[in-house]
């Protein structure tokens, strides 16, 4: 009996550790520049996540936008390139009045501009509602670029 106990109080602290409902990057959408939270939040839920530091938010003057800083992710560049371009394709559907966003590594700082990323997504951040829709484009697009430097000799 006392082994049942044991086991039972075990077995129910340790789902007592587990969060089923962890939030996703998509319950901010609609957030602003200006809601420190919620970019935090944001900043949380995506990838490179685990190397995230600060944000810096620019809310007195357009163009609004923000600044994440990171750690180095101690990955090749190319990985972290493709990184930044889905966080920041994410930032500009989940806060509709951000129009710059920069995410700052130790050795490089990557700037996007929402009407130039639109463009190269050839879709209105806007007009997406779900993250698997957002995912789903985000996919297509970067499956077809063979190197990261096509985007950024492109904008």
């Amino acid at each position: 009996m006392k082994r049942f106990c044991l086991l039972l109080v075990l077995i129910l602290s340790l789902a007592g550790c587990t969060n089923p409902d962890t939030p996703t990057a998509f319950e901010y959408k609609g957030s602003k520049v200006g809601d420190h939270n919620a970019v935090i939040g944001i900043a949380g839920s995506l990838p490179l996540h685990e190397c995230y530091q600060s944000v810096e938010l620019q809310t007195k003057k357009r163009p609004y936008g923000l600044t994440v800083r990171y750690e180095d992710p101690g990955m090749e560049r190319a990985e972290q390139e493709r990184l930044a371009i889905r966080n920041a394709a994410a930032y500009f559907t989940l806060i509709p009045n951000a129009e710059i966003v920069r995410f700052a590594f130790p050795n490089r700082t990557y700037a996007f501009s929402r009407p130039e990323m639109e463009a190269w997504f050839e879709t209105d951040f806007a007009n997406i509602r779900h993250e698997k829709e957002l995912q789903q484009l985000m996919n297509q697009k970067l499956e077809k670029l063979e190197s990261t430097d096509s985007y950024f000799r492109r904008v």
